[in-house]
């Protein structure tokens, strides 16, 4: 299935169907996640596919969870800015079509219902329908949890404090297994202390202190 989902794009954009052959540092860190279940830092150059190395081993724990029945939220990938969500987003929810997996992108753009959703998804990538991946709105995601969302640092704080997500964030029963911080070099200083302690408290609010992979990336 992973294989599947991780295939070759034609000079269209759409997926072949032809997997992926991963480069060595690929192979790495996919296996330093998966196999040694290690925290996990990727430093390579710009438009390496550095998105794989985290993607593939968070498709196959989401895979391998959902078999076992379990719902909510498997993976968190955290982006320094929207932009950078945006487009990885837009990369995944069309990977992840057919799978059963469902994803999501909360950030301050994210509308509340899903008919605003879909006139944003429309504004935004000229596409009528979302894939069937798509959570698209703030309220099917609090309704219905991803099992991969993508955030910003700033919004994962609010949705640790805000009382009607408390869905997202259970404290008891959670499947959280993997924190990616993507271009993890822009969090120094004062930012990188606060993000520090936002990783700790997501740790302790979902019960995933020692258990939980984290990956940076940059």
């Amino acid at each position: 299935g992973v294989l599947k989902i991780f295939s070759r794009k034609d000079t269209t954009g759409q997926l072949t169907g032809t997997p992926v052959t991963p480069y060595k540092h690929q192979s790495e860190a996919i296996l330093s996640i998966l196999r040694d279940k290690a925290n996990t830092l990727v430093t390579t150059g710009t438009s390496s596919g550095k998105s794989f190395c985290f993607g593939i081993p968070i498709v196959s724990e989401c895979l391998k969870v959902r078999e076992q029945g379990l719902g909510g939220i498997k993976a968190i990938i955290v982006y320094p800015m929207n932009a950078l969500a945006n487009s990885q987003y837009e990369d995944f929810a069309q990977r992840l079509q057919g799978s059963g997996l469902k994803i999501g992108l909360y950030t301050g753009d994210t509308k509340n219902s899903p008919e605003e959703a879909r006139v944003a998804l429309k504004t935004s990538t000229g596409r009528e329908e979302p894939f069937d991946s798509e959570l698209l709105s703030r309220d099917e995601m609090q309704a219905n949890p991803p099992d991969i969302l993508m955030t910003n640092y700033v919004m994962l704080e609010l949705l640790l404090t805000r009382f009607e997500v408390r869905k997202l964030f259970p404290k008891d029963n959670s499947h959280l297994k993997i924190l990616v911080l993507d271009e993890i070099h822009t969090y120094s200083g004062k930012k990188g202390a606060d993000v520090a302690c936002l990783i700790r408290r997501l740790k302790q609010r979902t019960g995933t202190i020692g258990k939980l992979r984290c990956i940076g990336t940059s």
